[in-house]
């Protein structure tokens, strides 16, 4: 889990901090068996700055840190077959250990979430002429939830999961667009070059991923951090839709609050459209 707290937080960290956690992410089995000032010297730093770096990510010191390393660094021994659960585990338990992931994860990211940014995407997305949104493998469902809710509130927001027509896609925009583009790994190769195209277009590009350190992140204006749950779910973290599902239903609202005096008429609106084709 320290893994994944490493990645998800490194952005916030300062300079020093950064290249510490970078040390940590690359030796993470030699750091287990280093004292503070051998990772200090490794470093180019001060033991105090190691110290700091594990305040940073929420833990009380080194040691403290070292710890979940080992914990997370034998699991990872142990789960080689990238499922969350054991051989031996009862449905029930598996069923626990779902719900208690996406818990935490739910509750990590609330944490992660940095409000600021929050805020600068809702002014941004509110503002925007269009609103294109890219995703593709288990992020495509989530593009889709996120073209609906925006739609739900007078946004021209469309969802685009096809692989050649997001980059074309991305051509068209212009100044004034959003493009908004959620990957998990944040490494997939068509969606940065669409978050390309879309910035050299002139488009604003907001990335959703869970990884600070990804091409993603790196390429795009704005970007949103969520938990991945890396120990339990190696592959694809699948509780991280999860808490993207969660952002995108926190921005919808965010949104809302601005637009409040639309928001009301865009409800009885939909609400009426869902009148008429359900059943009373």
């Amino acid at each position: 889990m320290i893994i994944s707290q490493i990645h998800n937080s490194y952005n916030s960290l300062t300079t020093t901090e950064k290249r510490i956690a970078s040390y940590i992410l690359k030796y993470p089995k030699e750091v287990v068996h280093m004292s503070a000032k051998k990772l200090a010297a490794e470093c180019k730093t001060v033991a105090s700055a190691v110290d700091r770096t594990c305040k940073s990510l929420g833990k009380a010191g080194f040691a403290e840190l070292k710890i979940e390393l080992a914990v997370d660094l034998g699991g990872r021994d142990k789960n080689e077959n990238h499922l969350p659960f054991a051989k031996d585990d009862t449905p029930q338990t598996v069923l626990n250990k779902v719900f208690s992931s996406g818990i935490n994860t739910l509750k990590s990211t609330q944490q992660m979430l940095d409000f600021d940014n929050m805020l600068s995407i809702t002014n941004i997305i509110t503002s925007a002429k269009r609103v294109y949104i890219f995703g593709v493998g288990t992020s495509a469902i989530i593009a889709t939830d996120a073209a609906y809710r925006f739609s739900e509130l007078g946004i021209q927001a469309y969802a685009y999961t096809d692989f050649s027509q997001m980059n074309i896609m991305a051509k068209y925009m212009e100044k004034g667009d959003v493009a908004l583009c959620v990957s998990h790994s944040g490494n997939t190769k068509v969606m940065i070059d669409s978050m390309r195209s879309a910035k050299a277009a002139g488009a604003a590009t907001i990335g959703l991923t869970s990884f600070s350190k990804s091409h993603l992140a790196k390429e795009c204006d704005k970007t949103i951090i969520v938990y991945a749950d890396e120990k339990n779910y190696p592959v694809e973290a699948v509780s991280a839709r999860i808490a993207q599902m969660c952002v995108v239903d926190a921005l919808m609202m965010m949104i809302a609050s601005v637009k409040y005096d639309d928001f009301t008429k865009y409800t009885t609106l939909r609400n009426q459209v869902y009148e008429e084709i359900r059943y009373q």
